[in-house]
């Protein structure tokens, strides 16, 4: 099987679990709300990667003749207020945060 095909059964098979995939809106770097559900603490595994700033691409400057160097790498920032993020059930009382998703 392929790639596209196996991640096409996850969903398919979660879909009929019930585990459908949402979007919340994030109240600060650990809480989300959907519709009037607010989700913190123990409701919620966050993936790692959204959890701190992610260097997107590297850009060092070093002055002639030596001394410290300048950063103007770029980075995307943790989660925060107003961020969206698509999440899913996987029990009761437990969400999982996948990823931030934007608008284009």
């Amino acid at each position: 099987m392929s790639w596209d095909n196996d991640f096409a059964a996850l969903f398919t098979s979660n879909a009929k679990a019930g585990n459908i995939l949402q979007i919340a809106t994030m109240l600060g770097p650990t809480s989300c709300k959907i519709g009037n559900l607010i989700l913190s603490g123990p409701d919620l595994l966050i993936a790692d990667h959204l959890l701190h700033s992610v260097c997107t691409g590297v850009s060092m400057t070093a002055p002639a003749g030596g001394g410290p160097c300048t950063d103007k790498s770029t980075y995307i920032s943790a989660l925060k207020a107003g961020d969206l993020v698509v999440i899913t059930q996987i029990s009761d009382d437990k969400f999982i945060v996948l990823e931030r998703v934007v608008s284009t």
